[in-house]
């Protein structure tokens, strides 16, 4: 078992991290689960420390993205969203690049980033803002423009952005009448056996008990991986918050705040419940989001979505041709509709090297935390990580065969060997 290789990561005084949870699937199996470390440090009582378990749930940051593309896709298949239509049909609004007033930006672009639409120096504002307010010259984040791309049309070119996930978070309100923390858990979690959720003010006293907190060995923008482990997000203290947190646009610390849910009004502004990346799960149960893919659609013997639509997500709505976008350094060679395809070219987007087929899914970067959910369906194999921290800045420790982070292929090692 790569229990050992894995303690390792942890202990490393360099380059350690503060928590880890693993899942392997090999051949549509569970065979395999981890956690290490803790999911909570206390500043200067180490008996205090609490331990990361199988039920803990982090802040998984972007893969939460894959997970919201299965909501749209929910409602795709239920005809009330079409992947080919204006988005501006949806919002109540029109949306629309002003450099190319003209095209449309389609719900396909925003999940395959490339709709144009870029983050600015925020994507995530709180109620009574309104998602207007990043668009419009009149909106306080319009920023000169600055969520626009003004030199690639919208289908032409992708370029990762937050803000896409934030506008089908939006739209998702719209479409539904539901609010998108809500609809959610109703329509993709639950029934995928996922009892965690993008709202914390929604979780149990037991649930924030056991919510991890992401860490950093830095101090503003200096790292010390000698220093302290310096709580990042979801330090809650074992309190329910009573609203959703976000950034407050009105401290230039930009410290957080809740959101007063009472006034809010669905389908003006998802983004403060952070559709991008706020989802808090397990990697249990992100390894429920793989055998989806695997078995066809089918959760429980239920079917929870048509194969043909699971199909589709993986299809290639854009691969990098060397000049029509950006490629994140080498990590992100091809986008389907919210899925992640890694090509496996050697030195770039490649988790294992000579694994026989492409892997799919979605990484997450954020407040330390890297996360990733890779499935191969043909294979009916998984690797899902969940990595609480970062212990030093990670372009000092960049992976030696990978576009990717040494952290990551720690892991990817030590879990490789149950994959045969």
């Amino acid at each position: 078992m790569p229990f050992q290789s894995l303690q390792t990561l942890l202990q490393d005084p360099l380059h350690a991290i503060p928590s880890l949870q693993v899942a392997v699937i090999r051949a549509g199996e569970i065979v395999y689960a981890g956690s290490l470390g803790y999911r909570y440090l206390h500043p200067t009582d180490p008996d205090q420390h609490l331990p990361v378990n199988h039920q803990t749930r982090f802040r998984v940051a972007s893969i939460s993205k894959l997970v919201v593309a299965l909501g749209v896709m929910k409602l795709v298949e239920q005809g009330q969203i079409d992947l080919d239509a204006d988005v501006s049909e949806y919002l109540g609004f029109t949306l629309r690049n002003p450099a190319f007033s003209k095209m449309p930006i389609r719900v396909w672009h925003l999940l395959s980033h490339t709709s144009s639409l870029r983050d600015g120096s925020r994507y995530a504002i709180p109620s009574p803002y309104t998602l207007q307010d990043f668009f419009s010259p009149e909106g306080r984040f319009f920023e000169g423009g600055a969520h626009f791309d003004p030199h690639q049309a919208p289908g032409a070119c992708a370029c990762y952005a937050n803000l896409n996930t934030g506008v089908l978070g939006t739209l998702i309100e719209c479409v539904s009448g539901q609010r998108f923390d809500v609809f959610m858990e109703q329509e993709v979690l639950r029934p995928l056996g996922m009892e965690g959720g993008f709202n914390v003010s929604r979780f149990t006293p037991a649930q924030i008990g056991n919510l991890a907190v992401l860490y950093r060995k830095r101090m503003g923008e200096a790292w010390n991986p000698a220093g302290p482990w310096v709580a990042q997000v979801d330090d809650y203290g074992g309190v329910v918050p009573p609203g959703p947190m976000t950034q407050n646009p009105d401290k230039p610390d930009d410290s957080f705040m809740v959101v007063d849910l009472s006034t809010y009004r669905p389908g003006t502004n998802a983004t403060f419940f952070s559709p991008q990346g706020g989802l808090r799960v397990s990697a249990l149960e992100l390894a429920q989001v793989a055998l989806l893919f695997m078995n066809q659609g089918r959760v429980g013997g239920i079917e929870f979505m048509k194969p043909e639509t699971l199909g589709h997500m993986l299809q290639p709505q854009w691969t990098w041709n060397g000049h029509n976008g950006d490629p994140m350094e080498g990590q992100a060679l091809s986008w389907g509709l919210g899925v992640w395809r890694f090509t496996n070219t050697p030195g770039l987007d490649c988790p294992l090297k000579g694994y026989p087929r492409p892997w799919y899914g979605h990484l997450g970067d954020a407040y330390g935390l890297l996360s990733g959910l890779l499935f191969d369906p043909e294979g009916r194999n998984a690797l899902i990580y969940i990595i609480g921290g970062q212990g030093c800045d990670p372009a000092t420790f960049k992976g030696t065969y990978s576009a990717y982070t040494r952290w990551e292929e720690v892991v990817w090692g030590a879990l490789e060997g149950l994959l045969h």
